[in-house]
């Protein structure tokens, strides 16, 4: 046991190394609050552990939170908030393929959280998947997600798009 933590810190210290740190820091805003739910459901220890996660998110110890995540994701694996956390966390370290990976497998736990479909549409849009944010905006549309969150996506997709060459 002891032996994984001491993998999980450092393939975390890995991540950051192995990062492209030339890369804007996540151009997302976490809605915390959308993930209560499902955070609410694992055990007192774990939830204290995401919740420390969250804490060292909000002052910018990204590398730290993903150490707690990453363990946690090894026992939660169908928890989207965990899979949020480390996604999120990810991309401020500038990590979008790891960043992406985690927002899909978030989307695919059970449950059917909207929230999922919607953050995945975001890193998509931010890792240059845009098919994937097409089809996650046309998730969120037949799921009756707010509309104001699928035209701000739309949105951003279409000056995304414009702005890039045309072959």
């Amino acid at each position: 046991m002891a032996n994984r933590k001491l993998l999980t810190c450092v393939l975390a210290g890995l991540l950051l190394l192995a990062s492209d740190t030339s890369l804007p820091a996540a151009q997302l805003n976490l809605e915390y609050s959308a993930l209560t739910s499902t955070i609410d459901k694992l055990s007192d220890s774990d939830r204290m552990t995401v919740y420390d996660a969250i804490a060292l998110i909000k002052k910018g110890n990204n590398g730290q939170a993903l150490a707690r995540l990453n363990a946690l994701n090894d026992r939660q694996p169908d928890n989207s908030a965990i899979r949020i956390l480390t996604a999120y966390a990810l991309l401020q370290v500038g990590n979008l393929l790891g960043a992406f990976e985690n927002a899909q497998a978030a989307e695919k736990t059970p449950g059917g959280n909207a929230y999922a479909c919607w953050f995945l549409a975001k890193v998509a849009l931010l890792s240059g998947r845009n098919e994937v944010c097409r089809r996650e905006m046309s998730h969120l549309e037949k799921g009756g997600a707010p509309a104001a969150q699928i035209r701000e996506l739309r949105a951003e997709l279409t000056a995304k798009e414009k702005g890039k060459p045309k072959n």
